[in-house]
This record gives structure tokens, sequence and C-alpha cells, in this order.
């Protein structure tokens, strides 16, 4: 498990894996991959109310703007990322170490650790469908649940604190 810089700053990404791309690149490739897309909502045609064709293009669409979006906040000085991402739990509140984030936009989320007001690590990210409530309830988002989890326990036990310690030990 590693962790790279990304197309922005101040945004980091966990690489599982040397044989996959980053966890940013991984989701924004499996969001514009029309074939990745189509077998998503083939198994998945039961939630949603529109055909698989349209269904793609709205996620592309969205796939665009939420790269857009990334882009923007984060070259503003200082950077607005903190704009997109909020609390990964919608009922937590309050600040912790190392919380959990996600950016969403309708259906899609990109999930991150929150390491201070200024950088994010990227843990992945999903296709949420409107009905689907809770993240232990389907298996892909399950999946992004305990590797968030798993990046954050990652952090801890290598000793990430803040934005001081996240670049001393990774950078």
């Amino acid at each position: 498990m590693k962790i790279i810089d990304t197309f922005v700053p101040c945004l980091y990404a966990f690489k599982i894996s040397d044989e996959l791309p980053d966890e940013l690149e991984r989701v924004f490739d499996e969001w514009t991959d029309p074939m990745y897309l189509f077998d998503f909502f083939d198994k998945n045609k039961k939630d949603i109310d529109i055909s698989i064709e349209q269904a793609i293009e709205k996620v592309q669409k969205e796939a665009k703007y939420l790269r857009d979006k990334l882009i923007e906040l984060a070259n503003e000085e200082p950077n607005q990322l903190n704009e997109l991402f909020k609390n990964l739990d919608n009922s937590e509140y309050t600040d912790k170490l190392l919380p959990r984030q996600k950016a969403r936009n309708r259906w899609l989320r990109l999930y991150a650790i929150k390491i201070d007001d200024n950088n994010y690590v990227i843990t992945g990210g999903t296709i949420k469908l409107d009905n689907q409530h809770l993240m232990k309830d389907r298996d892909h988002t399950n999946d992004e649940l305990k590797k968030i989890n798993k990046c954050r326990d990652y952090l801890k036990d290598e000793g990430v604190i803040d934005d001081d310690s996240f670049q001393e030990i990774f950078f």
C-alpha cells in the first residue's frame, strides 16, 4: 500500500497494488468506461428507473463535473476541497483524528481521509444509486466502507496525526 500525489494539489491517493492504478485514477477510469458501466448497471438494473444507456451517460457527465470541481477547488488559494468533502457519516458533526470523508455528485461517491483542512487522501469511490441508503446494504459500497476503514487504520498505524506527520512519513 502506497500513497501518491494526484493531478491536483493537496489531493493524494492510495495505491493499493502495484498492478492497479491509484484509487482516484481507478474510479474515474471506471466512471468513464462504457463497458464497466454497462456491466454495473446490468447487475443493478432493479435500482434504476432509466435505461442502462441513459444511466451510463448520466454517470459519465457526473464524473466530468466531479473531476472539474476537484481541479477548480484544489487550485484555489488556499484550496477549497473542504467545500466538496463532507463527513462520511451524515450524523457525525465533530472533527476527529483522520475523519472519513465523502465527495458526492448525485450517484457518484469519492471517499477520502481528511488529513487536515488542506489535504485529503482518496481511498476509493463508487456509484451509489438513489435507493441505496446505507453503505453496508450493497456489496460494492460495503467494499468501499471496508477499504476506507482499512486505509484510515493504516495511516494511524504509521503515526499520522496531522499534515506535518503525513508529509514526514510519506514524502
